[in-house]
């Protein structure tokens, strides 16, 4: 057992990285050799289409190269080819890539996946929409088919021919959602709106008005009955949509 398990693990690392680790004594090069090729171009291929955008920005050198110290250098903790792309976008997070690849590449990345998370996400929309009552003075939560994210650079508008050096002087306030056709949307955000969904993520027990009342309070508002209704709108708005859950 211990000299098979040697023979693998000498094997696997060779195929993670052939360049500078040798074919185990015994093994016939050319076969190894396709093997090897066959199982990096499907990496490479499968990334390709979870990270399309990323795909197109980056040379194929830069691309080739990023694929293969990702398989080097990530272990996963998944064997699932779906959930390969969240492996990838965690090795973005962490990794301290070459001055040649952009800075904006992590955010970039987590925000190709989350599109693909949101729709092979196993959750059901809520029943029917809350009644108006409900949305201002009752504790509610977000479905898990929405969520609020912040990003530094705008993920969502990069493209081979856009592409920011540094980041914006405000960021990114995105909502994200599977709406009610399965289809993954993407919603800017003022930061009002981002920060009542973000604290209603949060918040288990927060009360809309409540919070509404007291951020006009904290902002000095001059006109809180019209700020407090413009809340409203701005909650039924997204209630359409049904990501709001009652408690």
């Amino acid at each position: 057992m211990g000299e098979l398990y040697d023979i693998q693990n000498s094997f696997t690392k060779h195929l993670r990285n052939p360049d500078h680790v040798p074919i185990p004594d015994g093994l016939d090069k050319r076969r190894v050799e396709i093997y090897s090729g066959l199982i990096f171009n499907n990496l490479s291929s499968l990334l390709s289409d979870f990270f399309p955008v990323i795909k197109l920005i980056l040379s194929q050198q830069q691309w080739d190269r990023m694929v293969r110290d990702f398989f080097i250098k990530h272990e996963s903790k998944t064997p699932y080819f779906m959930e390969i792309s969240g492996e990838f976008a965690r090795y973005l997070s962490h990794s301290k890539l070459p001055s040649d690849y952009p800075d904006f590449l992590p955010e970039l990345a987590h925000y190709e996946w989350v599109e693909l998370a949101m729709y092979t996400m196993d959750e059901n929309h809520p029943d029917s929409l809350l009644e108006s009552g409900q949305l201002l003075d009752q504790p509610l939560s977000l479905s898990p088919l929405a969520k609020p994210i912040a990003y530094q650079y705008p993920v969502h508008r990069i493209s081979p021919e856009s592409q920011p050096l540094e980041p914006a002087a405000e960021p990114t306030l995105l909502l994200v959602l599977r709406d009610l056709n399965e289809n993954v949307r993407f919603f800017e955000l003022q930061p009002l709106a981002f920060h009542l969904l973000n604290h209603i993520r949060e918040n288990p027990s927060l009360i809309v008005k409540n919070w509404l009342n007291e951020f006009a309070d904290q902002m000095d508002v001059q006109d809180r009955l019209e700020f407090v209704k413009n809340g409203m709108n701005l909650m039924q708005s997204f209630n359409k949509h049904r990501i709001f859950v009652s408690k």
